[in-house]
C-alpha cells in the first residue's frame, strides 16, 4: 500500500514535470537576433512602425503623445506599416458631495478609448478593442485648482490607457507574427 502511494506520487510528479517542460517563455520585447525571437520580427520594431492618428482635444493629445513615446521609446518613426485610429470619450462625474452646500468635493474622470490597428499595405484590421480607465481628483473653492486637478487626472488616465493599449498591441503583433 505504501509503495503504491509512492509510485502514484512519483508518476504524478513526472507528469507535472513533463507539462512544465513543454511550456515556453519568450520575452515580448526580445531583440530580433536573440534566440527568443525565433526569426520573427522584433515586437519593438513592429511597435515603432505604428503611426498614431492625430487627436484634437487635450486628453486625446495627451494619449497620442504618451502612445508615441511608449511605442517608439523616444525614437523616430520607422517606415509606418500600421495605422492606429483612436476614438476617445471622456466624462466627468461627481464622486462626493458636501451635504450642506451641495457642491462636489471629489470627481471622477472616465476615459474610454476605442482603437483600431490597421495594416497600411493591405488595409486589414489587425486588432480593435476598447480601453476604459478612470482617475479621481479633489475639488475646492478655487477655480484654477479645479481646472488643474482635472487636467492632471486626464493626463493620468491617458498614461494608464496608453500603457494598456501598448500591451494589447504587443499581444496582437506577437499573435500575428
Amino acid at each position: 500500500m505504501w509503495s503504491s502511494d509512492l509510485s502514484r506520487r512519483g508518476l504524478l510528479l513526472l507528469a507535472a514535470a513533463g507539462l512544465v517542460a513543454a511550456c515556453q517563455v519568450r520575452p515580448v520585447y526580445a531583440p530580433a537576433g536573440s534566440p527568443a525571437a525565433e526569426s520573427r520580427p522584433a515586437v519593438a520594431t513592429e511597435l515603432a512602425s505604428i503611426a498614431v492618428e492625430t487627436q484634437t482635444d487635450r486628453v486625446g493629445q495627451a494619449l497620442m503623445n504618451e502612445l508615441i513615446f511608449q511605442l517608439r521609446g523616444g525614437g523616430a518613426l520607422v517606415a509606418p506599416k500600421y495605422r492606429l485610429h483612436l476614438i476617445l470619450t471622456t466624462r466627468v462625474s461627481d464622486l462626493a458631495i458636501r451635504a450642506r452646500e451641495g457642491i462636489p468635493v471629489a470627481r471622477l474622470l472616465s476615459l474610454t478609448a476605442t482603437y483600431t490597428l490597421t495594416e497600411i499595405a493591405s488595409g486589414r484590421v489587425v486588432t480593435s478593442d476598447n480601453v476604459y480607465t478612470t482617475a479621481s481628483y479633489d475639488t475646492s473653492s478655487q477655480r484654477y485648482a479645479n481646472v488643474r486637478a482635472e487636467r492632471d487626472a486626464g493626463d493620468r488616465a491617458a498614461r494608464t490607457a496608453a500603457a494598456d493599449i501598448r500591451l494589447r498591441l504587443s499581444s496582437a503583433l506577437i499573435g500575428k507574427g
